[in-house]
């Protein structure tokens, strides 16, 4: 009987706590930029004040974090070496805590032939709104024999250490 007072009690307290007058308005960030299949934006905490948007086919764009912007710039081009579609593709990016003093980035994208997770880092250009394209470190490749569930956020913690997130590799039945 206890049980069930305990269940109904919160029952009304839920009841209770939501507002049903309240509304959610969203607002376009950047109505004067287009963007394909962005799955990812980053600030490089470097001071700038700009934003670089990541798109799974493998372009990360960058602009002035305005709400009025018209422009944005090419970043890096990674086209070449994505393999993008369904839940693969250019899937992540992280400024290295030192960004503005080393220039070191890191991205995690779906390459093919095999299919596989890339970890690489960059450096960036002496044009501050482009990246060297060439100067690509592979860190970590790691097996993606499907084309789903790969996941690919990544992110530095407080401490400096990179995390690196992923999927299960995909297919029916986890392969794990």
């Amino acid at each position: 009987m206890r049980s069930i007072l305990l269940i109904i009690l919160a029952g009304v307290l839920v009841a209770g706590c939501s507002d049903s007058s309240a509304q959610l308005n969203t607002v376009q960030a950047f109505p004067n930029l287009t963007f394909q299949q962005p799955v990812d934006i980053q600030n490089a905490g470097d001071g700038s004040g700009r934003l670089f948007v990541v798109e799974q086919d493998g372009i990360i764009s960058v602009f002035n974090n305005h709400e009025n912007v018209t422009t944005k710039k090419i970043f890096i081009d990674l086209t070449d070496r994505v393999a993008s579609g369904g839940e693969m593709g250019l899937l992540g990016l992280a400024f290295h805590p030192n960004y503005k003093s080393n220039g070191v980035f890191y991205v995690d994208y779906t390459a093919n032939n095999p299919r596989r997770t890339i970890i690489s880092k960059f450096n960036i250009s002496s044009d501050p709104d482009k990246a060297d394209k060439f100067s690509e470190t592979i860190l970590m490749q790691i097996d993606q024999p499907y084309s789903n569930h790969n996941g690919g956020q990544i992110s530095f913690g407080p401490e400096g250490y990179l995390y690196i997130s992923m999927g299960d590799g995909g297919s029916g039945g986890d392969p794990g």
